[in-house]
């Protein structure tokens, strides 16, 4: 069996009528409590058969008017107006021919009316049919003699009563939908997440979601990096993005909420606020939020932070907290999965021992590299260099300090290298640094950095013995002023190498007056 799905205007429309039921069904109970006062006149023979006759009028009236028009979306927009005016003729007609005793009735009729409109119209709706009822009581009481003086304050407090309420069930009905809206920006958010494994998407994702769910000037969402310090990778504040930032953990609200993983919600933060010593750390523009909101993400691979803040005092609302809350739990997930996805990932590329790109990854670096430097018509270089006597480390000293070797070498190409430069591990001691748009003698003033400073290593043994400092030879090839072929480059890089190592070792190949010629 198949069930057609309902449109959310249908689904409306039910809701609406079930909201609206409880004041139709009180009108039909008030209308038979005047049937009753109608059948108790008459059996007391005050032959006064207006009450009952109302009272009828409005059971019936009531009922059809549930039964067809309230319940048919088409017919409730095309007879809104009469509706209106027969419902304001009935309270006006109540007002004045019910004894004064059940006065209350039509009152009350009157506002349940008027709720009800605003429920299944709008409040301005709803103001024109209190005004219109008030206007016609007015005009039959000019019509049929009776001084309208002696029931004004009645009417007044029937208008002012229904002003109220209708004015409350529509700010309730406004506070309800930015609720709902909200919620499903949390949820559209969370839809979004659960398939990205990509920590830079999920940053943009968050502070989408933050400027769609909380009236917020500022939010940031910060990752402990060590015992001392947060990172800021999504910094937004009075209107822009900022680039990545720092800040400590100790003495911040943000580092308070990491240190203690719990929420913090400051309305005012002019009040004290200084419960352990905190400063207010500016991060962005040079302003200072006066209400704030800390959440804390903390998952198996990460310890961080969301914060959200106002220039404004008592901005947030235990709704917004409440909020952020739920954002912060899908975020935690989302980015504890990104990062875990990309350790992994570069524990794939990396060797295990010495942090380096594996052999694998540093040839597709290489490839990927000759591509772009095709296109652009530049020059890279490619050093090849390997540890010299290192058999000598293992035997002599342990394995332990041969690992040690290779990871200070590794340590050591990092300091001379840029952010777009790579190293990697080609095989036992020899490694393979590629440089990026560098020439060769570019690339020879590096490779001599690093000889250099490996020569002034110190290292320890297992019973803190002084070790001689390892050399490296190394060879250098450049792409594509000596080959445009990849296998050929690096074939050039290792011939020089050893090359090096048949000069004497601890040598560099080709020397520096190669690549001035």
């Amino acid at each position: 069996m198949f069930h057609k799905q309902s449109s959310p205007k249908y689904i409306a429309d039910r809701e609406t009528r079930y909201l609206a039921e409880p004041a139709i069904l009180t009108t039909i109970i008030l209308c038979c409590s005047l049937i009753g006062y109608g059948i108790g006149a008459l059996r007391a023979d005050a032959m006064d058969l207006l009450p009952l006759c109302l009272g009828a009028v409005g059971v019936i009236y009531s009922i059809a008017l549930y039964r067809t028009i309230v319940r048919t979306p088409e017919l409730l927009q095309k007879w809104k107006w009469p509706t209106i005016l027969i419902d304001a003729a009935c309270i006006a007609t109540g007002l004045i021919f019910i004894p004064n005793e059940f006065h209350i009735i039509p009152q009350i009729i009157g506002i349940l009316i008027a709720a009800s409109i605003v429920i299944l119209w709008d409040r301005l709706t709803s103001w024109i049919f209190l005004s219109s009822a008030i206007l016609l009581h007015f005009l039959f009481s000019i019509g049929l003699s009776i001084n309208f003086s002696t029931f004004w304050v009645n009417d007044f407090t029937l208008l002012l009563l229904g002003l109220i309420i209708a004015e409350t069930l529509h700010r309730s009905s406004k506070v309800a939908q930015n609720r709902i809206e909200r919620l499903e920006s949390i949820n559209e958010f969370a839809r979004k997440i659960i398939y990205s494994l990509d920590a830079v998407e999920v940053l943009s994702l968050v502070g989408s979601a933050i400027q769609d769910a909380i009236p917020a000037d500022t939010y940031f969402l910060g990752i402990a990096q060590d015992e001392k310090t947060i990172q800021f990778d999504l910094i937004f504040d009075d209107g822009k993005y900022f680039p990545p930032s720092t800040a400590p953990i100790e003495g911040t609200l943000s580092g308070w909420v990491i240190r203690h993983q719990r929420s913090l919600f400051i309305p005012d933060m002019r009040q004290n606020v200084d419960p352990d010593g905190l400063e207010t750390v500016t991060i962005g523009t040079n302003k200072n939020n006066l209400s704030w909101m800390g959440v804390p993400i903390h998952g198996d691979h990460i310890n961080g932070v969301i914060s959200v803040g106002s220039y404004t005092p008592n901005n947030f609302d235990r709704t917004d907290f409440d909020l952020l809350q739920n954002l912060a739990q899908q975020a935690t997930l989302a980015l504890d999965n990104a990062f875990h996805h990309a350790q992994i990932k570069s524990q794939s590329l990396t060797d295990s021992l010495t942090g380096a790109y594996n052999h694998n990854h540093i040839v597709d670096i290489l490839r990927h590299e000759a591509e772009n430097n095709e296109e652009a018509q530049s020059s890279f270089s490619l050093i090849m260099l390997d540890v010299d006597h290192f058999k000598h480390y293992n035997d002599h000293y342990g394995h332990m300090v041969g690992d040690q070797v290779l990871i200070m070498l590794t340590q050591t190409i990092r300091t001379h290298l840029h952010s777009g430069d790579a190293v990697g591990r080609w095989g036992g001691e020899e490694f393979m640094v590629v440089l990026p748009q560098t020439n060769g003698q570019q690339a020879y003033a590096v490779a001599e950095r690093i000889q250099h400073t490996m020569s002034s290593l110190t290292i320890q043994g297992r019973d803190g013995e002084s070790i001689p400092a390892p050399t490296v030879s190394q060879g250098i090839a450049v792409f594509p002023t000596e080959t445009r072929e990849i296998e050929q480059l690096i074939d050039l890089a290792d011939q020089r190498l050893y090359l090096a190592k048949e000069r004497g070792r601890n040598h560099v190949e080709p020397s520096e007056e190669h690549w001035s010629i």
